[in-house]
């Protein structure tokens, strides 16, 4: 799913939001794309970078290893509870974002991200740089 605030359509750098399920083991590339991704481009991504940084560094679910910062050219394993930790923090600025668009953007975001996390417990993040 596309997801756009003020993205063109020609925009080529974008997010990808991969949601899985944590097997203890090495997850492999195949298991983390197997459900369809929410694509988030650039231009916009820049309303999430902030809640983002914020729960960095962290801990990949997945193999134990630590993550000093969110990394826009790589793949970042966020867990659930981190996640919720995200969405908490967006739904309290919520009331301050300038535009109608920018709070129907971030209601589409939350959304999505929310219904994944009824299977998921990780949605991992990487990019098309």
């Amino acid at each position: 799913m596309d997801l756009r605030c003020y993205a063109g359509k020609k925009e080529k750098i974008r997010l990808y939001f991969h949601p899985c399920i944590n097997t203890g083991k090495n997850i492999t590339w195949e298991e983390w794309h197997k459900v369809e991704p929410l694509v988030i481009y650039e231009t916009d991504w820049v309303l999430l970078l902030p809640y983002f940084y914020k729960v960095f560094p962290a801990v990949n679910p997945a193999n134990g290893e630590i993550q000093e910062s969110f990394d826009h050219c790589w793949d970042n394993w966020i867990k659930k509870d981190d996640w919720q930790n995200i969405i908490k923090d967006i739904k309290k600025d919520i009331p301050s974002m300038k535009s109608d668009n920018e709070i129907i953007f971030i209601y589409q975001f939350i959304k999505w991200i929310e219904k994944q996390l009824n299977w998921a417990d990780i949605i991992i993040v990487d990019s098309s740089l």
